[in-house]
């Protein structure tokens, strides 16, 4: 089975944005940066056959041609129109099956990968991994065009709506490392305590300075 795995980024210099009261825009950029590179690390020593990295900035164009990996700059930039839109691209490039995974999920695994792609591999089948807050933080999809995305607030359930409607046999995966996404200073903690994951700890590094600063300035 030929799986397609894609991975929207949002621009790094607007990415992060409920981190603003701890890390400066260029920080943020550098977090986001830093998991999408765990996130590829992980994909590429799994059995995906092929990465599309989905973003209307250069610099992650830069980190796609670091990595080896296919770029997509998508006509619309609202999530779900840009995923539908790499969705038939990797439908023109015969892919069997699709695996759409954040950028921002630095725990994630080559086994959590080759696991999700198991369960995947029959044909009209989705495979979803929750989040922590009600939505999908990974959806493999065979085919690729079995159910339509629709990623947002409650789109797990959403997801799972669309393939009991559309009669697809939904399979689960549940992993503490999948559903660990990076929206907060919360799960920044949270990321620390499960994990020494180098590339988002040296951005922390950078937050604990941060705080730092600012105590020595309150005393």
């Amino acid at each position: 089975m030929r799986t397609f795995a894609i991975v929207p980024v949002k621009g790094l210099n607007v990415s992060k944005e409920r981190l603003s009261n701890v890390l400066s825009p260029k920080k943020r950029g550098e977090l986001t940066a830093a998991m999408l590179r765990d996130v590829l690390n992980a994909l590429k020593a799994s059995t995906v056959h092929e990465v599309l990295l989905v973003s209307p900035d250069s610099a992650v164009k830069g980190i796609a041609e670091e990595y080896g990996v296919s770029y997509l700059s998508p006509k619309r930039t609202d999530l779900n129109p840009s995923l539908t839109e790499a969705i038939e691209w990797c439908m023109q490039k015969n892919a069997d099956a699709v695996l759409i995974l954040p950028a921002d999920i630095p725990l994630v695994s080559s086994q959590d990968i080759d696991k999700l792609v198991e369960l995947g591999s029959e044909k009209s089948t989705a495979v979803l991994a929750p989040s922590m807050n009600g939505g999908t933080n990974a959806l493999l999809l065979n085919p690729p065009n079995v159910i339509p995305v629709c990623f947002g607030p409650g789109s797990f359930f959403k997801h799972v709506k669309q393939a009991i409607v559309k009669k697809v046999e939904v399979r689960f995966h549940s992993s503490r490392e999948i559903a660990l996404d990076i929206d907060s200073e919360e799960d920044l903690n949270k990321l620390l305590e499960l994990k020494d994951a180098a590339g988002p700890k040296q951005v922390f590094e950078q937050v604990k300075l941060q705080r730092n600063k600012k105590s020595v300035q309150t005393n």
